[in-house]
């Protein structure tokens, strides 16, 4: 039974969601949205009991095979086209599977929401369903679930190498459970469904979350500071995938100045689609060299958290020597890890970077001394709303601060 003192605990924990949601709908911030959505877990904690809590935590995986099983039964697009109920009949019908199968699949759905169940083995669509019908939604749930294989075998992995924090790219729990010795990078061209799971996911990874073109101040820290003279090039997005970033850039500041550019792999830059004809496409390898020379602006998004600190200096080596000093800027978009009070998602991404590149995310201190390696300087940490990715703005050093050692 619950003492006074866990009640006292609940009661004000529930007040706490209260103000926060009351919050959420005068102001319509995001940051409150996502301080109402911690309040409301902090008081499902008080809530169960310990053994509840560790139920509910050993069996949460199902929610994601239950998912990634409906997506192959075509559940949710078959819902979310229909205007009404759907008997389960119908819904097995679609892939002539097992009515038996399919129920417990939609027990689950039902359970966490991802489909509404109308009446007794009839069921319909909802907000979920409907987002679990879009190809950015089915590629992440499809690329995550690729990667199960691997995070399974993290406790088995790091009992064999003492526990010790995993670094190198080809040597890491994915390379452990796929039986392969080479980075993640080298294998997905070889495996072409799951390269496209990937290329979708890093399209629509970043969810619900702000770009920074919404919240950041691009004109003034970027765009002003442009000038021909010193060069022609605006905006390089290094490894910037199908150029859905720098795309986004363009359409929003459609009259900035200056070439925009955007780098990548050789088959990954063949795989570019629907993209603006104004940006420009490069193929490189980062870690042979940076072709684009004095550039305003170096941009990368969640890149450096695929690599150890070893391998991310060997990439920025060749940013900092294409930069010029007292124009140039890097602007890095990925997560600043809290040194205290980490929001979950980041902390829960810092996983799945282990999972697939045998990386990290980094807190601030860990961005300044990479960045200091190579010769650049942090020049402000801009922290978004909400939990999302945070922008590292640096530059490089003057030529009388001294470099850390690390430097290649």
């Amino acid at each position: 039974m619950a003492s006074l003192r866990d009640h006292q605990e609940i009661a004000s924990l529930l007040k706490q969601l209260n103000e926060r949601v009351n919050s959420l709908q005068d102001q319509h911030v995001e940051a409150d949205r996502v301080a109402a959505v911690k309040a409301a877990r902090d008081l499902m904690v008080a809530l169960d009991t310990p053994q509840e809590a560790l139920m509910k935590l050993v069996y949460a995986p199902t929610h994601a095979l239950c998912v990634r099983i409906a997506i192959d039964l075509d559940l949710f697009k078959t819902l979310a086209e229909k205007d009404g109920p759907v008997t389960l009949e119908e819904l097995a019908a679609v892939k002539n599977a097992d009515p038996v199968l399919v129920g417990r699949v939609l027990r689950v759905l039902t359970g966490i929401g991802y489909v509404t169940e109308h009446d007794e083995r009839a069921f319909k669509a909802n907000k979920m369903t409907k987002h679990m019908t879009g190809r950015f939604a089915i590629a992440t749930s499809q690329f995550i679930w690729d990667g199960m294989p691997a995070l399974a075998s993290i406790p088995e992995f790091l009992e064999k190498t003492k526990f010790k924090n995993p670094s190198g790219a080809a040597n890491g729990p994915f390379q452990y459970a796929e039986k392969i010795d080479v980075a993640i990078w080298d294998y997905l061209p070889n495996h072409p469904d799951k390269l496209d799971h990937c290329s979708t996911f890093m399209e629509g990874d970043r969810g619900s979350r702000p770009s920074w073109l919404e919240w950041f101040p691009v004109k003034e820290q970027v765009i002003d500071g442009f000038n021909k003279e010193e060069g022609d090039v605006l905006l390089v997005d290094v490894a910037g995938g199908r150029g859905h970033d720098i795309g986004a850039f363009h359409k929003a500041f459609p009259d900035a100045p200056g070439r925009l550019v955007v780098e990548d792999l050789p088959h990954v830059v063949d795989d570019i689609q629907n993209l603006d004809p104004a940006v420009e496409r490069v193929k490189i390898n980062m870690f042979e060299g940076q072709p684009i020379k004095g550039a305003r602006t170096y941009y990368m998004k969640f890149i450096l958290h695929d690599w150890s600190d070893s391998e991310s200096r060997s990439i920025l080596t060749h940013i900092a020597s294409a930069m010029k000093r007292g124009y140039s800027k890097f602007i890095i978009e990925e997560f600043i890890l809290a040194d205290k009070d980490c929001a979950l998602l980041p902390a829960m991404w810092d996983w799945e970077m282990m999972v697939f590149c045998n990386s990290m995310e980094r807190t601030a201190k860990q961005w300044s001394e990479l960045l200091e390696s190579v010769g650049m300087k942090v020049v402000k940490f801009w922290y978004p709303p909400g939990d999302g990715q945070g922008i590292i703005e640096a530059e490089l050093k003057d030529d009388d601060e001294p470099v850390q050692n690390g430097a290649t």
